[in-house]
């Protein structure tokens, strides 16, 4: 049974290079009202749902950290987000609709600048293979 369990868990070593994570990430912006703000508040740690075989035993994968926001400052988003939307009359709702595709094609151009980090990513945050997570 214990072999089982060993051969369940990969090494460090048996990765890929390509898919090696860097250091963990500390996201410490979020957005309001289209500015990043700085959140020097608590995180939260984001974990991968894989577990490695260290010589020490197995330890989960930490990915990094997420901003642990309050319930003010978590309001205050979803208010300037109502106020955005603003009942239908917002700027984006109204919006032509060539307008609203160049900005989500801006949108998809820097997103490509990011293609790499963001497969590896899903791969070690959700557990997607790499062909789903290219998708």
């Amino acid at each position: 049974m214990d072999s089982l369990l060993d051969s369940l868990f990969p090494s460090p070593d048996d990765i890929p290079e390509a898919w090696h994570l860097g250091e963990p990430l500390e996201q410490r912006d979020y957005l309001v009202n289209g500015e990043l703000r700085r959140w020097d508040g608590p995180l939260a740690t984001v974990r991968s749902p894989v577990w490695l075989k260290h010589a020490d035993g197995e330890r989960q994968v930490i990915l990094g950290s997420a901003p642990l926001l309050d319930a003010d400052t978590a309001l205050t988003a979803l208010d300037a987000a109502v106020q955005a939307y603003d009942k239908g009359r917002g700027s984006w709702p109204n919006m032509r609709v060539a307008e609203r595709i160049q900005h989500v094609e801006q949108f998809l151009a820097r997103m490509r600048e990011q293609r790499t980090a963001v497969v590896k990513l899903l791969m070690w945050e959700i557990g997607k293979n790499l062909k789903d997570s290219e998708k």
